[in-house]
């Protein structure tokens, strides 16, 4: 038995036997000082083998995007609260913010990720907006209430004045006008959920979502 327990501290110091056999070897370690002394010089010659590597930022970002809301985790309860989503799908919408492919590139420094918001927002255009810097969203008239976050850099309100960063909210009234500015030298995302709509220049603009 000792010699078949033995046989198994390697791969238990490499963390690869199945449950029932790292039992019977923590069970005979925890009873015998010399097999206990054995299987510590094991694990040392194991953490010389793992060593550690740090992925690129690019490869961190794809990848906790891939498995949920990435460095934007912070804002899924308030993102499910602002479409009337699960927290669930919270995640997997700002996970959209990661992917390339998901923005629509339009003129003037400005991309934008539309989707459906939940039930009780089914009126109303919902989506993400980018905005490099320096780039303005152009003047616009709110056709219901509007309601929106930022959730990286900073964007300047021009109706109030306000500069806003990161978790600053902003709600305009049916009938209220402004435009935004991004200011600083990083991209301006913001969420927004706008009910029934925008008019820019006199003219309803209502995107088409996409199936995502």
């Amino acid at each position: 038995m000792i010699t078949d327990v033995r046989e198994l501290l390697p791969l238990y110091a490499l963390g690869i036997l199945e449950p029932d056999e790292a039992n019977v070897v923590e069970r005979a370690v925890a009873g015998d000082a010399a097999l206990a002394a054995e299987l510590a010089s094991f694990q040392a010659s194991a953490d010389l083998l793992v060593v550690p590597v740090k992925p690129a930022p690019e490869v961190s970002t794809r990848l906790l995007a891939s498995i949920g809301s990435g460095r934007f985790e912070k804002f899924s309860a308030r993102v499910s609260t602002l479409y009337d989503v699960t927290v669930e799908k919270a995640r997997e919408l700002l996970a959209l913010i990661e992917r390339p492919a998901s923005w629509n590139q339009e003129a003037g420094g400005i991309s934008l990720v539309h989707f459906d918001g939940g039930a009780r927002y089914a009126a109303a255009d919902c989506g993400f907006i980018r905005l490099e810097p320096g780039a303005v969203f152009p003047p616009h008239k709110h056709l219901g209430e509007e309601a929106s976050m930022v959730l990286l850099g900073n964007v300047r309100d021009t109706a109030s004045g306000r500069l806003l960063g990161p978790g600053d909210e902003l709600l305009q009234a049916e009938g209220t006008e402004h435009h935004l500015i991004c200011e600083g030298t990083e991209p301006c995302i913001f969420a927004a959920r706008a009910m029934n709509g925008i008019e820019v220049a006199g003219a309803p603009a209502r995107p088409t979502k996409p199936s995502l």
